[in-house]
């Protein structure tokens, strides 16, 4: 049965693929070989082109400095510490701003008619500061000055720009005394 099927299906298809060419000639197209005109090349008068690219080529020449490629990042430095280096640019010609508040020790305090004044040991120099003076790398402001302790206050800002605020103190070592 599937013999007989394949038969008439192969018949139909010649039949009709067969019946395809049946057009008359007057229909058909017939191609005729025509003569291709040849078009003559337009001529570029290329010369001032080239004339000013020597000219570049000199100009570039005589002022070309290849690149110094040169690495600042360290990859291995702390993207925190790297941030707060960068913040602490501005001294304004304090030194008791460029020390930590590790370096700096409360020696004594001093009591006046202008108030108490504080004096510190930074490095072995001796400074004398009084309420409302910034000291520390993180641009602490003195807030009290007692006759044991000084007190600041620092503002931290993390690279997030989070600002919080802390209280430090620096205490009158015993073995140092008043003066």
């Amino acid at each position: 049965m599937k013999k007989y099927i394949c038969v008439i299906a192969i018949f139909i298809l010649s039949v009709f693929f067969s019946g395809c060419d049946m057009l008359p000639d007057s229909e058909k197209t017939k191609f005729e070989k025509r003569q291709i005109k040849q078009i003559k090349p337009v001529e570029v008068d290329v010369s001032d082109i080239r004339k000013q690219g020597e000219e570049l080529q000199k100009l570039f020449k005589d002022t070309f400095k290849p690149l110094q490629y040169k690495q600042e990042k360290n990859p291995f430095e702390s993207v925190v510490e790297i941030y707060r280096s960068s913040q602490k640019g501005d001294s304004s010609g304090n030194p008791l701003k460029e020390l930590t508040l590790d370096q700096i020790s409360l020696v004594g305090t001093l009591q006046g008619e202008v108030g108490v004044i504080g004096v510190l040991n930074a490095g072995g120099e001796i400074y004398y500061v009084k309420t409302g003076d910034r000291i520390g790398k993180d641009n602490g402001v003195i807030i009290d000055i007692s006759k044991n302790k000084l007190s600041l206050r620092q503002k931290e800002q993390d690279i997030f720009g989070n600002v919080r605020s802390t209280i430090k103190e620096l205490t009158l070592d015993s073995k140092e005394g008043k003066l």
